[in-house]
């Protein structure tokens, strides 16, 4: 067997996931080793495969998408219903939400406890059921304030949020080991935000005591 062949066959081999797509990698492996084998069936499996693992990934979505206003046995019904067989990596997120689904009662019992702040619950409670990338989005997105509101602090609402995540460390260990990182740098986060909106608030409010003593100088100079 020449080299040309071996080294593109290395070169596509190192540039899959194995977590990702071990039925393609095995695939391509047969093909190697056995080059007399029909390409067109090759062709036919791999595109098989391909198409069966974005309708898994569809029906996932979908359910994400209806998640929480679904009952908790018609979400177990339909993930045990999700055959993924022949994708192993896909293992971890079904058993998340089928996770996520047992836990029902303690997501009503802390959506209870949100009342008076219900951005938390619902921030909270679409992370945990995301993909893993948009999961990855969201969390980036709360720790990552746009320059726009730098100077528009609520101190109530980050002292809201900070006082929930610590009830999910404390009261809801269940909940608080879906998210843990994020329950945690959010309570130390909103801690810091809390300093650090002090500071600008009175700094705020020392430019418009200035302010107004400057206009009144001018004002008196006027006169």
């Amino acid at each position: 067997m020449s080299d040309s062949p071996k080294q593109e066959y290395l070169s596509q081999i190192l540039q899959m996931n194995p977590l990702e797509q071990p039925a393609e990698i095995l695939n391509r492996r047969k093909l190697f080793l056995q080059p007399q084998s029909d390409r067109r069936l090759y062709d036919s499996m791999n595109s098989s495969y391909e198409e069966r693992r974005a309708q898994i990934l569809e029906q996932m979505n979908s359910l994400r998408k209806h998640f929480w206003s679904f009952k908790t046995s018609v979400i177990e019904q339909r993930l045990n219903e999700i055959d993924i067989a022949d994708f192993p990596e896909l293992t971890f997120a079904i058993g998340r939400l089928k996770k996520i689904a047992a836990l029902r009662e303690s997501f009503s019992q802390l959506q209870h406890r949100c009342e008076n702040c219900e951005e938390f619950y619902t921030q909270f409670s679409t992370l945990v059921i995301s993909s893993p990338a948009e999961a990855e989005r969201l969390r980036s997105v709360t720790f990552s304030p746009s320059a726009a509101n730098t100077f528009d602090f609520e101190l109530p609402r980050l002292e809201d949020h900070r006082e929930l995540a610590r009830i999910v460390q404390q009261e809801f260990p269940e909940l608080h080991a879906l998210e843990k990182d994020w329950i945690n740098q959010l309570a130390a986060t909103s801690k810091k935000s809390n300093a650090i909106a002090w500071m600008v608030q009175t700094l705020h409010t020392l430019i418009a005591i200035n302010a107004g003593i400057s206009v009144v100088l001018i004002l008196y100079l006027c006169l």
